[in-house]
């Protein structure tokens, strides 16, 4: 559609929130009509990989004419390497939090490997309270206000929310926006506790059964299975790619960018994982795709089918307070006992050897790590199969 006088006029406002119509003619240019009747021209683009937008004006004090001119002019500035909307902010004397939070995403947080994590929580618990405030008048009882609103439903949730806040406000200090952090001074509101759920074997048996089920996507189910099988960080299977995989030799390589302590690592394929991978249709380069985008699936959405599991009245997931994580305790527990070395177990969950020694020691512990993950493998698959005599096989 070609956006005229006319053709705004014939819009339907939607039913809820906003909604954007795309002008046909010039790229990113579109006008966002709200539930409420208030129509704005925008321009979306993108700046190092990540959807920019910027709002031009309102109609009708913005014609559709002079609207689609200017877009054009900053289709030209972003097809030279400009970004129109981070000029527009650092140029404002008084930023808002909503310019802060901008600010911080394109500058900082993007080049980190949380960024999707935070951006998502930004949007979702802070731009919808401050977005408009003036960053330097927010206070730190407007900070604990927030984050014990958020602790009444998430109390871990409300933890990390404050730690991002933290850094965006050290972002504006070290940019010379704010003169100080109301997060000073300001305690968490959640208890964390040590982490130690570790499934036992009848959850194991019910939860792989659920998985089977009608509330499990093909590839959810693929990936929760893997953070068992593998023992590796929920994060890093949902971003694998099929170029990593090598299923005739059975590894899967994890790049030290992707590895959470950047360190780079390779995952031994015990059959059963294997079997899981050979099963998956090869849909996008990501072994677990977003059902929406060519992206890796959100590692939030693994945590979500299992709550939305537990919460069926006919009691789909009947194993109850365990994240995707407690699955890869749950393999390193197993291999424990099975009388694995706990040095062993470390280099195959990949973790970080404390002291000098890890500088020097450069073996990959390839055939230890496969022997180790060979073994918990055995032993998933005699439970699953109902064999009882699982003493023996995990000490064998």
């Amino acid at each position: 559609m070609r956006l005229s006088e006319k053709a705004i006029k014939r819009l339907p406002l939607p039913e809820r929130g906003n909604k954007i119509h795309y002008d046909e003619d010039v790229p990113g240019f579109g006008l966002r009509l709200t539930k409420g009747g208030a129509r704005a021209f925008v321009v979306n683009y993108r700046v190092n990989g990540h959807e920019r937008r910027l709002t031009i004006g309102a109609w009708p004090a913005w014609s559709a004419t002079a609207a689609r001119e200017h877009a054009k002019e900053l289709r030209r500035k972003i097809d030279r390497g400009e970004d129109p909307l981070g000029v527009k902010q650092l140029r404002r004397g008084d930023p808002t939090f909503g310019d802060l939070v901008e600010q911080y995403l394109s500058i900082e947080a993007q080049r980190q490997k949380g960024f999707a994590e935070y951006e998502r929580i930004l949007r979702r618990d802070a731009l919808p309270e401050w977005k408009h405030f003036r960053a330097a008048d927010i206070r730190r009882r407007d900070v604990i206000a927030l984050i014990e609103e958020k602790a009444k439903t998430a109390p871990i949730g409300a933890n990390r929310l404050f730690e991002l806040l933290r850094r965006v406000f050290n972002f504006g200090i070290r940019r010379d926006i704010l003169e100080s952090n109301p997060c000073a001074l300001v305690r968490k509101p959640g208890e964390e506790r040590s982490k130690d759920r570790v499934l036992s074997s009848d959850e194991i048996r019910m939860f792989w059964m659920a998985l089977d089920g009608p509330h499990f996507s093909e590839h959810t189910a693929a990936a929760l299975r893997l953070i068992l099988v593998t023992a590796q960080r929920p994060g890093e299977v949902i971003a694998v790619e099929w170029h990593e995989i090598d299923l005739k030799e059975g590894w899967w390589t994890l790049p030290a960018e992707k590895a959470k302590n950047g360190l780079a690592h390779r995952v031994p394929l015990n059959k059963t994982a294997r079997s899981i991978l050979t099963s998956l249709p090869r849909v996008s380069k990501f072994v677990s795709p977003s059902p929406r985008d060519n992206q890796p699936m959100h590692r939030a959405a693994l945590a979500l089918s299992l709550r939305r599991a537990r919460e069926r009245e006919e009691d789909a997931l009947e194993v109850n307070g365990f994240s995707p994580h407690d699955l890869r305790r749950t393999a390193a527990s197993q291999m424990a006992s099975a009388g694995v070395e706990r040095f062993v177990i470390g280099r195959v969950l990949n973790h970080v050897e404390p002291g000098v020694t890890r500088v020097y020691d450069r073996h990959s512990y390839d055939d230890e790590k496969r022997r180790a993950l060979d073994k918990w493998d055995r032993w998933l698959r005699r439970l699953l199969s109902g064999e009882r005599a699982l003493v023996v096989e995990m000490g064998a």
